[in-house]
């Protein structure tokens, strides 16, 4: 989808982008190679083709740091495709909802293994760090508003500047409403029954039980909780991110 993006250019929106598609022009490299695109000037074609240019140099290159620079926050989502091998899918728990809340815990879910990582065990900069070295593209649900935002306030070291696709807001995009669990349930998702009936007020006082008591199933529990919001966001991505090429460019998200 990122190829097929041109609101990477300035004064290009969803209605000229449209327009373009319209013209049989599909990708930057279509664009460049035409000898003139409508609704677009001459001189703002040469600025576009410099431009197309540097961002087919970024993607040979496997910046995502720069093609996500390029877009608005909300539309990082068109990298994904591209880059999902190097995809880190993410998920905290904590203590409150405040910004500066304990994490308590933390998942990072990836292609060469899943990383939970534990308050008071084995979470520190360092190790969290290292569960998201590589990442081109970060995938959570509601990240952007909480687990981000949480984990910049606890470990302000810890790179985060990564092109970002909240799944919060893609599926809302297209007519998915509601909180992570529902939408599982609309994509007929289903979680083990020890964790069926567990959400973040109920994350929170397992995690007290395991500080003030030491119980070590309250651990268990709220630790396979987490690592079920994390690993699910996979599925989730790829089934929203089609639907999202689908609505946007209205061609498959082959191109």
């Amino acid at each position: 989808m990122i190829e097929n993006t041109f609101q990477i250019a300035k004064g290009v929106g969803p209605s000229k982008e449209r327009g373009i598609w319209d013209s049989g022009i599909l990708t930057w490299r279509d664009f460049i190679d035409s000898d003139q695109v409508e609704g677009i000037k001459e001189r703002k074609k040469q600025e576009c083709d410099a431009l197309f240019n540097e961002a087919y140099e970024m993607l040979d290159e496997g910046d995502s740091y720069g093609l996500g620079d390029m877009l608005k926050r909300g539309e990082q989502w068109r990298l994904f495709d591209r880059f999902k091998n190097d995809a880190a899918y993410l998920d905290i728990e904590t203590d409150g909802l405040e910004r500066d809340s304990l994490v308590t815990v933390v998942t990072v879910h990836r292609k060469k293994g899943t990383y939970t990582l534990t308050n008071g065990i084995d979470l520190d900069a360092a190790s969290l760090a290292d569960a998201l070295d590589g990442t081109k593209i970060l995938v959570t649900f509601n990240g952007s508003c909480f687990d981000v935002p949480v984990l910049r306030n606890s470990f302000p070291k810890v790179d985060l500047d990564m092109p970002h696709f909240d799944l919060r807001f893609g599926c809302r995009k297209v007519g998915l409403k509601g909180g992570l669990k529902n939408i599982e349930k609309e994509m007929g998702i289903l979680r083990d029954d020890d964790i069926e009936g567990v959400d973040g007020e109920e994350a929170v006082r397992l995690w007290k039980l395991w500080e003030k008591r030491g119980d070590k199933e309250a651990l268990r529990i709220l630790t396979e909780y987490n690592r079920a919001d994390t690993i699910n966001l996979e599925g989730i991505a790829d089934t929203i991110y089609n639907k999202l090429v689908r609505e946007y460019a209205g061609f498959g998200s082959d191109r």
